[in-house]
């Protein structure tokens, strides 16, 4: 979010330099009123030891709460990552993990399929995913992309989301262009000509295939995005048993978000720690420039709330995906879904 008064940001900025002061708000409300939490720290020092979940494995990208947790902000809370085949919310539904690091989007879906899920805090304040072609591609907007084919991983998840939003926004239907399901592949098959274009990151497919030797541009998939990315999500049981600590969490999230986005080169040296082939220097060039790219999404300007959930992006999200028939037979509501631990009015 972007707040027009300067003033605003910078009490965020105070807030986030004092441990145990946070900016509060029900989603229930849509007023973003905020009120200064006290004693919050010590729910970091002290009580019942919580897990962050980090979705599959170590990556540069998960570099904010590697930062919070080596400068002591999360106090006796730990990290965890998932692995490469355990589901986004199952360790979190069974009690393993208490807060994840996911699309809020997929979490919202999640809960209309019946899963007890409540999105708290925020982590990328612009949508990751774009339309990503060769730089000498004919298509050189969405409604171009007629009679081409797009790779994505398959009819699910952000990906799958970003790209209906894209044809909508293009006026075109699925029948208008080829849908490849190809896995995680994508850098590999735009490089090798397999697809025309792919859904994919634009702090990671992207980069990647730049530095790879593949030049490419990224189309936005609109100028509004109705979709809401990477965010803090927590259970309704969790929430209702730990909302101190969780205060606290996404306050020391929101504070390693922000030391991520001051240091990238700090963001590499401590991502070492977890994924040793970064001692590889052409390695650690592409982190850097991935930690770059990331942090543009979590701050996208100066006057960004870093780590805050903006209510109203998750009735419009809500509305988006019910419109194009993306949700369960669980009904969801602002009020369900969200419970924003970090926002501003």
């Amino acid at each position: 979010m972007t707040p027009t008064a300067p003033s605003r940001r910078h009490l965020l900025k105070a807030a986030l330099a004092v441990p145990g002061l946070a900016l509060l708000s029900s989603c229930a409300s849509g007023t973003g009123a905020q009120q200064a939490a006290t004693g919050t720290s010590s729910s970091t020092r002290g009580g019942t030891p919580l897990t962050i979940g980090l979705t599959y494995t170590p990556s540069i990208q998960f570099a904010p709460f590697y930062l919070a947790q080596d400068q002591g902000l999360l106090g006796v809370h730990q990290l965890r990552h998932h692995g490469a085949e355990e589901g986004l919310f199952d360790a979190l539904l069974s009690g393993t993990e208490h807060l994840v690091v996911a699309g809020g989007d997929e979490a919202i879906v999640a809960a209309s399929n019946g899963a007890d899920l409540v999105v708290v805090g925020g982590f990328y304040q612009r949508y990751p995913v774009s339309v990503i072609v060769p730089q000498d591609s004919p298509v050189t907007d969405l409604p171009s992309l007629r009679g081409h084919s797009i790779g994505l991983p398959g009819r699910f998840g952000e990906n799958w989301y970003a790209l209906r939003l894209a044809l909508h926004n293009a006026g075109l239907t699925e029948q208008d262009v080829q849908v490849q399901e190809i896995g995680y592949t994508q850098q590999l098959a735009l490089s090798t000509g397999k697809v025309d274009a792919v859904v994919g990151y634009s702090n990671n497919d992207a980069v990647q295939l730049n530095l790879g030797g593949t030049p490419v541009r990224e189309i936005a998939i609109g100028e509004q995005v109705p979709l809401l990315g990477a965010s803090l999500v927590t259970s309704r049981s969790v929430l209702e048993a730990h909302r101190p600590e969780l205060q606290a969490l996404v306050v020391a999230c929101a504070q390693g978000m922000t030391r991520f986005c001051d240091d990238p080169d700090a963001a590499v040296e401590i991502t070492r720690q977890h994924q040793p082939d970064l001692l590889d220097s052409e390695q650690s060039s592409r982190a850097r420039a991935v930690a770059v790219a990331t942090g543009d999404l979590i701050r996208p300007d100066d006057a960004t709330t870093v780590g805050a959930l903006v209510p109203e992006q998750v009735g419009q999200t809500i509305d988006f995906l019910r419109s194009h028939e993306l949700l369960g037979t669980t009904a969801v509501s602002t009020d369900t879904v969200c419970d924003a631990l970090l926002t501003v009015g």
